[in-house]
């Protein structure tokens, strides 16, 4: 899988293009602008937190936190609003992870527009269920804002253990892209319901339930271990770039080794990336959740609540024995992507939308018509004649499951994937689904 160069553009009056460089080009719009258009191999490093950037910047061995407690060992790697770095906590004698948030993430989290460290503060105060054997979140161990450099801004630094990976890599890299064993889906699905259950029990909305943000632990590896591995792959930076108004390298991501999928059916798996976390009851942004992913209620901009969580969780179902998205989201033809997106879910789920939600929903009637009969229950879908689809029938079409496995799964991907949330199972009463059994 080839990932895009990380690209930036920008207006500068007095751009000039770098001598020798191959990823800063200066160009002119047709009103005279100067537009600066860098590329990178990694984050954007030098990228302002003014501008929407503000990434770490830190060097190996650099000792940073309360009293220096922490030497930056490598990067682990990074994503839209934060770095991850592995570090060595000289207090305890071990290694931990640092997420990293770039400084406009940090000034978000400033402005209680974020919520991850209070989110993460909150499921720690609560004791977890005790039929639960690990945890299936993450483990907040420390917090505190680094100072960065320039004008990066600060960075909120979250202290956490050490974890293996993601699914998303997992898939990607050992299943070879394809759908997982049953029983391997079944372990990551029940150990992401549980992680759910808790975070919704402390009134925890995740809001970005998918595969990357789904991890696991470290299995048998020790601490030895991952010293002796610093040692036989040293970290690394890449060559020099040019950035907005200065020189960078960028340390080059060096994730942990993934595990076989053999191993991978003994390690823990945690729901995890709380960056995007709500109150149940306070929402800061309404923007939650990949397209593909979003339960109706957010297509419509009606009301939501933790039920979007159980719609995403419903759909990764279906995504890990097929790796394939159970919807797409994308126009066809004159259709936008999101009346393509509800007539998918329409004719997937076998429902029809109720009229009280459509009305309670901001784009309810640009999509759906209202009945002229006040009693009229169900409302249609402009433009599109819907075709049942049932989860079955698209089940069997990836020849992955037993003809009994597909009636099994379709049935717990139904009481997850209903239009009304309120319908919707919770995560409390999908744990006693007997599609779990001998699941651990």
């Amino acid at each position: 899988m080839t990932t895009p160069l990380p690209k930036v553009i920008f207006q500068d009056a007095d751009a000039q293009t770098a001598p020798g460089s191959s990823n800063k080009h200066v160009s002119v719009d047709p009103e005279g602008n100067h537009l600066v258009d860098l590329e990178f191999i990694e984050e954007p490093l030098g990228v302002t937190a003014e501008q929407g950037q503000g990434f770490l910047r830190v060097e190996f061995g650099e000792a940073i936190g309360p009293d220096s407690r922490y030497e930056v060992a490598r990067k682990l790697g990074w994503g839209m609003n934060s770095s991850i770095w592995l570090a060595l906590d000289r207090k305890e004698n071990k290694y931990v992870a640092i997420k990293a948030l770039k400084g406009y993430a940090t000034n978000l989290a400033k402005r209680g527009i974020t919520w991850e460290l209070p989110a993460l503060e909150r499921i720690a105060s609560e004791p977890p269920p005790a039929e639960f054997k690990s945890t299936h979140w993450p483990r907040l161990l420390d917090h505190f804002v680094h100072p960065g450099s320039g004008e990066d801004g600060e960075h909120l630094c979250l202290v956490t253990d050490v974890l293996g990976g993601d699914v998303e890599e997992l898939q990607v890299k050992v299943a070879k892209k394809k759908g997982l064993p049953l029983p391997l889906a079944k372990r990551i699905l029940l150990h992401t319901l549980r992680g759910l259950f808790h975070l919704h029990s402390c009134s925890i909305v995740h809001t970005d339930l998918k595969h990357d943000n789904i991890m696991f632990d470290l299995g048998s590896q020790t601490q030895a271990d991952i010293a002796a591995l610093l040692k036989a792959d040293p970290s690394r930076r890449h060559p020099p770039e040019e950035s907005w108004n200065c020189t960078v390298e960028a340390a080059v991501s060096q994730p942990l080794p993934l595990p076989s999928l053999s191993d991978a059916m003994k390690r823990t798996y945690l729901v995890s990336d709380l960056g995007c976390a709500q109150p149940s009851n306070v929402h800061t942004f309404e923007a939650v959740t990949t397209p593909v992913l979003r339960a109706p209620e957010l297509v419509l901009k009606g009301p939501w609540n933790e039920k979007v969580d159980i719609w995403a969780f419903g759909c990764l179902i279906f995504e890990l024995l097929t790796r394939r998205s159970l919807f797409v989201y994308r126009p066809e033809g004159d259709v936008d992507a999101e009346m393509s997106h509800l007539w998918q879910i329409l004719a997937f789920t076998c429902e029809r939308m109720k009229r009280e939600q459509v009305e309670a929903s901001k784009l309810g009637t640009q999509y759906f018509n209202i009945p002229a009969d006040p009693s009229g229950t169900f409302c249609k879908l402009k433009r599109l004649i819907v075709r049942d689809r049932p989860f079955s029938e698209l089940l069997k079409e990836y020849k992955v499951l037993s003809e009994e496995e597909v009636i099994a799964t379709a049935r717990i991907m139904q009481r997850c994937l209903r239009l009304d949330p309120k319908d919707r199972a919770t995560a409390k009463e999908l744990l006693r689904d007997p599609w779990w059994q001998v699941i651990e």
